[in-house]
Formats: structure tokens, C-alpha cells, sequence
């Protein structure tokens, strides 16, 4: 099986480096690069063809919405991952821009770890707590 590919988007440093040591702990997943603005995203994005994109929604520059989707205009089988601090007020705007799964960066990292697994299998990970009625998922945010 190879291994997912995997960028990881956030415009700080101390971030990125957690969150790649985190995925390092998973040997199916390889981190192919790190980008710290939208702009370098999209250009990393398109050199070296990730699986999976994990993207920061707040970032100084070109928001992550925004970023998704001049991504997934360019490369609409990547799958991003909004992986943010911001609950429910831009999930919705998140899902419209074309990610692939919503997860709070306060998740544990196995969650963090199963949500790329999820994306790059074909499903929608949200983290649970952003959900509020049992019946509700990706496809009802929509």
C-alpha cells in the first residue's frame, strides 16, 4: 500500500512542526511538504501532488476558505482537511470552499491521524463535537 501524501498548511511554524511529528508517528503517511501561507500552499500543492491537505482556515494573506478553493480548482482530487481552532462559525463555509473533512486542532492525534485516513478513503470527518443532533453529518451541513 503506498503511503498518503500529505501537505500541511499553517502560517506558524511551532504548528507545522507538531503536527508533523504527530504524523510521523503513522508509517502510511509520508509528509511530502509544509507551507506557512495560501499562496505557497497552491504552489507546493500543484509541485508535488499531495493526497491529502491539512489547512489551517485562518492564516495572514489568503484565508484558508479561499485557498481550498483555488486548490480544488486546480486539483480537484486533492482532499483538504480544515484543521483549525474555529468551531462552528466557518464550517459551512469550509465544506461550500471544497474540504473534505472539518477537525479541531485541540483533537488527540489519533483522531488527527484517522481523519487523513478517513479523507483520503473517501469520507468526511468531522470532529464530534461540532455535530448536535445524532442524525446530522457532512452531507446535512451542506
Amino acid at each position: 500500500m503506498p503511503a498518503i501524501r500529505v501537505l500541511l498548511v499553517d502560517d506558524y511554524q511551532a504548528v507545522l512542526d507538531g503536527l508533523q511529528r504527530i504524523l510521523e508517528l503513522d508509517e502510511t503517511i509520508e509528509i511530502v511538504g509544509t507551507a506557512q501561507s495560501g499562496e505557497e500552499a497552491i504552489s507546493k500543492a500543484v509541485d508535488l501532488s499531495p493526497d491529502v491537505v491539512t489547512m489551517d482556515l485562518q492564516m495572514r494573506g489568503l484565508d484558508g476558505i479561499t485557498t481550498t478553493r483555488q486548490l480544488k480548482e486546480k486539483l480537484p482530487h486533492v482532499n483538504v482537511i480544515a484543521l483549525t481552532m474555529y468551531g462552528e462559525t466557518m464550517i459551512r463555509d469550509a465544506i461550500d470552499a471544497g474540504v473534505s473533512g472539518y477537525i479541531l486542532k485541540d483533537s488527540d492525534h489519533e483522531r488527527i491521524i484517522q481523519a487523513i485516513h478517513h479523507v483520503y478513503n473517501g469520507g468526511h470527518p468531522i470532529t464530534p463535537s461540532l455535530i448536535r443532533q445524532p442524525a446530522m453529518n457532512y452531507a446535512t451541513i451542506r
